[in-house]
């Protein structure tokens, strides 16, 4: 008989079995066996919020009851964290039906799929821990009530649906939040002008200072006339080096990685989304194809502690001082300390052997493999080399009353950015023979206009610094969280950013308004701290689940009734656009994934008017300013254009895929896509439409002859390219730029005449 062992993947089934051999069976779960039901809350509340699982009826589940049978014992290896512990715990509970024996189970942990690191944890085999396993159970109940019990009443008030599909999430609502706090600061944000003056320097070689100071205070130039004062001032005193100021700065590297630190890094310098993130870490963790045997490249990658083992710092030293010398080796083993709260059980995230370096194995990754591996390699090297050391020089400039300065840095030994690259910053050269008491002479002085800007919106990596820094969430989720509200359509990447669409302000705004704890992020941080008091079995499930129940449940219970009385109108976003029947506000509304305005006197007036899917609107509290962008919408494009199919006149439509044109003879009925007037640059027969992306939620721009021709753009274009003829122009800042990327073709805006003016389009 062989032993049997569960894992959940079957990528890490098959790299394990290689490493076992013939006395072992590696079977997989693909994931959890068992879970709440689809269709319905399947937790009885009255019975102290008791959970009614389903088996999930597989035939893998079948091979595994099978395979248990004839087993002689069974480890449970799922993930060692609270999902992989509820899957183990699960399995087990399966399983007993035919395995009756509770000691032919254990319990299998491991950091890292590697040889070593199996056999070894076959010795040390011990039991599901069950705390762990509450500690998942209160977080699916908690979900599951919030998800089940508000989605329904968040369809019904803003779609008038209850099954319309929107959805309200425990935790992915904080985070929706905290993109719709941002957005409301950037709206409300007012320009404040400033000005900047630098003056050019010489005693020899020429440097650049910066005013800084008036009479030893901070100085603030907040006009022109201010900056044409100081200016004139300095010009007429006498300019003499005050001071200089010379010290070497240490550059200590980064700890190894977590779960949160490694989807920031991969987001900022590789530009992958956390989900790609953490789906190419799983793949290196699981086991890659290597000449010498398939092997998990990685420890696991869902962690929050940044302990390492003495044997991997050790190995990682040993190949520093071979490979870079003992100038590059911290004399000390140098170890970090895990944030408060942290959860020990795993290591950071390393490399499974410092001797398969990026170089060696890249054959064998593929690019995005490559490029992970490569960083996770580097950082980890990085954490047992010597600080990176900094010149930095200041120049202190008196001139009367006021002061400059001019400070930059050079580097002076690389230390870890030897291995770190990308790491290593901008250098700023200051004069060396500059030094003080030395007069100097002005050759000029440069006055720039500025004006404060609003706060940036986040971008992913920022946002789940945000979660982990209050708390919101764990290692596990993070990547579920952005990835979710991005594919429910409550926030859309704009750039390097995520920013909260329509839908998804209106949501925060509704839940704001009858469930505030939902996206209270204070109260979402204080459940987390509870499933981690269940896990260390400090707290009951029915404790954490009694405090959330009883406030959430009085807030349905109110919501329901003022749905009973005021039905449509229980929550409403009003708009700056008024009714052109009635004169009254006209409210916004949802209905099968597109918007449309509504008359707030609705059901006495039924006026509507349909909104384009990705208008530019301004979102305030429960009120949106929609009609400028109305107006400009429809300047953009003729009302009426002849139908070529009849002869009659086809009228601008919006609808949920954007506009188009629609013949207004019954009996034709044709529809036509909005012509930008500007051929096709690829095929140069067709000529370049709007066209509406309901996967990407917005507008984006393609040849009408499609799909015999494939051209498409994200920007509006707007004339063919004078110069190379194989590209269009668009709007890129202030100038017009080409689509095509060989092409440097530019022009200014103000200049361009559009296509229309240039090409008449008949």
């Amino acid at each position: 008989m062989k032993d049997l062992i569960i894992v959940e993947s079957p990528t890490k089934a098959r790299t394990i079995g290689q490493y076992l051999g013939k006395g072992y069976h590696v079977l997989s779960s693909q994931g959890h066996v068992r879970d709440l039901p689809k269709n319905d809350l399947g937790v009885n509340i009255e019975k102290g919020f008791e959970p009614k699982f389903e088996t999930r009826r597989t035939k893998n589940l079948k091979e595994l009851r099978d395979a248990a049978k004839e087993a002689n014992h069974i480890f449970l290896a799922t993930d060692h964290d609270r999902e992989g512990e509820a899957i183990a715990y699960d399995l087990y509970t399966i399983l007993k039906r035919v395995v009756k024996d509770d000691g032919a189970f254990s319990r299998l942990v491991f950091n890292e799929i590697t040889k070593p690191a199996i056999i070894e944890a076959l010795t040390q085999a011990s039991e599901v821990d069950l705390p762990k396993v509450e500690a998942q159970r209160t977080r699916r109940i908690l979900d599951r009530l919030v998800g089940y019990l508000v989605s329904p009443l968040l369809s019904r008030v803003l779609a008038g649906n209850r099954f319309a599909g929107l959805s309200a999430g425990r935790v992915q609502s904080v985070a929706l939040r905290f993109l719709c706090d941002r957005e409301a600061l950037i709206t409300q944000f007012t320009p404040e002008e400033y000005w900047e003056l630098d003056a050019h320097l010489r005693n020899g070689e020429p440097f650049k200072a910066s005013l800084t100071k008036v009479g030893g205070d901070k100085i603030e130039l907040g006009t022109k006339d201010d900056a044409n004062r100081a200016a004139e001032a300095i010009r007429a005193a006498s300019i003499v080096v005050s001071d200089v100021e010379e010290k070497e700065r240490r550059r200590q590297p980064s700890a190894p990685f977590i779960t949160s630190t490694l989807q920031q890094a991969a987001s900022s310098q590789l530009g992958f989304s956390p989900k790609r993130t953490m789906r190419i870490a799983q793949e290196l963790y699981e086991g890659i194809a290597l000449p010498e045997g398939t092997a998990g490249l990685i420890t696991y990658m869902r962690t929050d502690s940044v302990r390492i083992s003495p044997e991997a710092v050790q190995a990682a030293r040993d190949l520093i001082g071979e490979m870079y010398g003992a100038d590059f080796l911290e004399p000390k083993a140098r170890e970090f300390k895990n944030k408060r709260g942290s959860q020990d059980a795993h290591e950071a995230i390393r490399p499974t052997s410092v001797e398969r370096t990026p170089d060696d194995i890249a054959s064998h990754l593929n690019q995005d493999q490559q490029k992970l591996y490569g960083l996770v390699y580097r950082r980890f090297l990085a954490t047992q080399m010597t600080p990176a050391v900094y010149k930095q020089r200041k120049i202190v400039v008196a001139a009367g009353d006021y002061t400059l300065e001019a400070a930059g840095s050079t580097l002076k030994f690389e230390g870890f950015l030897k291995v770190m690259p990308e790491g290593r910053g901008k250098e700023t050269h200051i004069p060396e023979g500059v030094k003080a008491g030395d007069a100097l002479s002005v050759d000029e002085i440069e006055t720039r206009q500025k004006f404060t800007e609003p706060p940036r919106r986040y971008s992913e990596a920022g946002l789940i610094n945000l979660l982990e820094k209050e708390g919101i969430g764990r290692p596990s989720t993070y990547a579920s969280i952005i990835s979710v509200i991005q594919e429910r359509g409550y926030a859309v990447r704009d750039g390097g950013s995520l920013r909260p669409t329509l839908l998804g302000q209106m949501v925060v705004d509704f839940l704001q308004e009858f469930f505030s704890e939902t996206i209270d992020p204070q109260f979402t941080a204080h459940m987390e701290e509870d499933l981690d008091q269940i896990e260390d079995g400090e707290m009951s499930r029915a404790s954490a689940l009694d405090e959330f129940y009883g406030p959430f449940a009085d807030r349905l219970t109110a919501l329901e009734a003022l749905i009973e009385e005021k039905a449509s109108k229980t929550f409403r976003v009003q708009t700056d656009v008024e009714c052109d029947v009635c004169g009254s506000p006209m409210d916004l509304r949802f209905w099968k994934g597109s918007f449309f305005l509504g008359c707030s006197r609705y059901p006495d007036c039924k006026n509507t008017v349909n909104l384009p899917p990705d208008i530019a609107v301004t979102y305030g509290a429960q009120t949106v300013a929609v009609a400028d962008a109305l107006a400009e919408a429809a300047a953009s494009a003729s009302e009426t254009i002849p139908c070529k199919t009849c002869g009659g006149t086809m009228e601008l439509k919006t609808g949920r895929y954007g506009r188009y044109y629609k013949c207004t003879d019954p009996e034709c009925g044709v529809t036509a896509s909005v012509s930008t007037g500007v051929p096709c640059p690829t095929c140069h027969e067709g000529e370049m439409v709007e066209k509406y992306s309901t996967k990407r939620r917005r507008t984006f721009y393609s040849c009408n002859r499609y799909p015999d021709c494939r051209f498409a753009m994200s920007d509006k274009p707007v004339k063919s390219c004078p110069s190379c003829e194989e590209g269009v122009l668009y709007e890129k800042s202030d100038k017009l730029v080409c689509s095509n990327k060989i092409c440097a073709y530019q022009e200014e805006l103000s200049a361009a005449p559009t296509a229309d003016e240039d090409e008449p389009n008949d």
